[in-house]
């Protein structure tokens, strides 16, 4: 499996499980410790290191726990800054997950209202046909499917006014 893959995949870990990235960090902050800790010990076991680290100390101009100290800080801050890191692909993860359901919205908003608007256009266009029906109980049924058209979508109340008002003003029973 390549690295990048399992870099998304620890990615996409990550952004869905926080309580496991917290436990993963504490867990990183213990083993950074235990590492540390070792390397002392190792300091003080290995023959001519010690007298290695405290010939630099002096070097330096700093005791032998200074030294240390100073390398627990530099390990503390390279941990401090791989835990930004994380943390920063760990946002830009889930903006880029916000922006993707923003836009699958969006999408199905217009696709909703383009569906909205067919439907609209082809019940306007059913109750105008009633209109030239033979039956008066059909006709009645057109004017109420456009008087319902017009109250639900203010866009074709002045279609539906016209009509209803020209039908009215012909009077005219179909053939």
């Amino acid at each position: 499996m390549p690295v990048r893959s399992i870099g998304n995949a620890l990615q996409n870990l990550i952004a869905r499980n926080l309580p496991l990235t917290v436990f993963g960090a504490l867990l990183l902050a213990v083993a950074l410790y235990g590492l540390v800790s070792l390397l002392t010990w190792l300091l003080y076991r290995i023959p001519g290191l010690a007298e290695s680290v405290q010939e630099l100390a002096e070097t330096v101009g700093v005791s032998t726990p200074q030294l240390l100290e100073f390398n627990a800080i530099i390990v503390t801050g390279i941990f401090i800054a791989v835990q930004l890191w994380v943390t920063h692909r760990r946002a830009g993860a889930a903006e880029a997950t916000a922006t993707a359901a923003l836009q699958t919205a969006e999408a199905t908003v217009r696709t909703a209202e383009s569906t909205v608007r067919r439907n609209v256009a082809q019940q306007f266009k059913d109750a105008v046909e009633l209109l030239g029906n033979r039956s008066e109980t059909v006709r009645m049924g057109g004017i109420l499917a456009l008087t319902f058209i017009a109250r639900d979508y203010p866009e074709y109340q002045d279609a539906v006014v016209t009509i209803i008002s020209t039908y009215i003003r012909n009077g005219e029973e179909p053939e």
